[in-house]
């Protein structure tokens, strides 16, 4: 979760109570999901139930400050995680930050870009090489002027990553927006 928290400086406490107030209805949703009673089928279909009891939930979090700027020096002490606005206890706390990126490289090649297109192509080679953690993260390659063209698949070879930065030649108009709903809505989910 991200967002603005409060006004004025950031409380921590109050920061939790912020992003968590919704955590107790994760919790109650899931029970009530447990305990609701099956759905009644067609007769032509059977339908399999399997209940469970939930003593654990995994929340995620992101805190921001007012400013949008992350605060990563939280523990497990400033959070507060309520059900039905009884306090829970938190069994587990662990803070990750060095999860595996998933990124997409845009690579403008429209003619607007052709005199500085060489300095585009190196800068990008030189984030895949400085930002990318092979067998960790993985990064893809769009090319859009007139549209815009899958160059590399999510891959984590820097090495066929930056060979597919190389091989583009700038030409034709600027479909930008084109290009990053391609990549956030048809690679990067997945």
């Amino acid at each position: 979760m991200g967002g603005e928290i409060g006004a004025g400086k950031i409380s921590r406490r109050r920061a939790s109570r912020a992003l968590f107030a919704a955590a107790g209805g994760w919790a109650a949703v899931l029970r009530a999901q447990q305990k609701a009673p099956p759905q009644q089928s067609p007769p032509a279909e059977e339908t399999t139930t399997i209940s469970v009891e939930v003593t654990r939930v995994n929340m995620l979090c992101t805190v921001t400050d007012k400013k949008g700027r992350y605060v990563t020096d939280l523990g497990k002490d400033d959070f507060q995680v309520f059900d039905r606005k009884k306090p829970q206890a938190i069994q587990e706390f662990a803070s990750e930050s060095d999860l595996p990126l998933r990124l997409a490289i845009l690579v403008d090649t429209s003619n607007s870009i052709r005199e500085r297109f060489r300095f585009e192509q190196e800068a990008a080679s030189e984030f895949i090489k400085s930002v990318i953690h092979p067998d960790h993260d993985k990064a893809l390659v769009m090319s859009f002027d007139t549209s815009a063209e899958m160059v590399s698949e999510l891959a984590s070879d820097t090495n066929k990553l930056e060979d597919a930065i190389d091989g583009l030649r700038p030409g034709g108009g600027t479909a930008l927006y084109d290009a990053i709903f391609l990549a956030c809505a048809g690679k990067l989910q997945q």
